[in-house]
C-alpha cells in the first residue's frame, strides 16, 4: 500500500476499523542499523550502507554495556535522533547534523543522541526477515 499523507489519528482509525495495523511515528534523525557481532564489536551502518561507527561512540559504548548476556548478536534497525537529556526532549535534525561525522571521541560529544529502534533483523545467529513483524518486535 502507498503512504499518503493523512489529516490525522481519527482518519486513519475509521479507515482501518476491522483491521490490524500498525504504525510508527517519523523521528527527525538518521536512519541507521546497529550490528553487534559475535566477537563483541559494535557496527553502525546509514540508510545507504556507509559505516557511521566512529560518529556514533557513545551509541557503540552504550550497545555494549546494556546488552543482555544471553545475547550473541543482532541488527537493530532504528533511528539515531539528537536528544536534550536535561529537558527530556527530542531535537531537531539540524542540531543531529552539527555533530562530527567521523573519529568522534566521546569526551568532545556536544550533541547527545537517543536510539529508537523500530525492527530486529538477526538475532543470535538467526536472520528474522522472514518472521512475521508482530513476532519480532516481542
Amino acid at each position: 500500500m502507498l503512504s499518503k499523507a493523512t489529516k490525522g489519528v481519527s482518519e486513519i482509525l475509521n479507515k482501518f476499523q476491522d483491521v490490524e495495523f500498525t504504525c510508527e511515528y517519523k523521528y527527525d534523525g538518521e536512519r541507521a542499523q546497529i550490528h553487534y557481532l559475535e566477537n563483541g564489536s559494535v557496527e553502525i551502518y546509514s540508510r545507504n550502507a556507509e559505516r557511521n561507527t566512529g560518529k556514533f561512540p557513545d551509541v557503540v559504548a552504550a550497545v555494549s554495556r546494556l546488552k543482555k548476556t544471553t545475547v550473541s548478536s543482532f541488527i537493530l534497525d532504528c533511528e539515531l535522533v539528537a536528544y536534550d537529556r536535561a529537558k527530556q526532549r527530542i531535537l531537531p535534525f539540524q542540531v543531529l547534523s552539527t555533530r562530527a561525522r567521523k573519529n568522534v571521541a566521546i569526551s568532545d560529544i556536544k550533541v547527545e543522541v537517543c536510539v529508537f529502534a523500530f525492527d530486529l533483523l538477526y538475532l543470535n545467529g538467526q536472520a528474522l526477515l522472514q518472521e512475521n513483524l508482530r513476532i519480532r518486535r516481542e
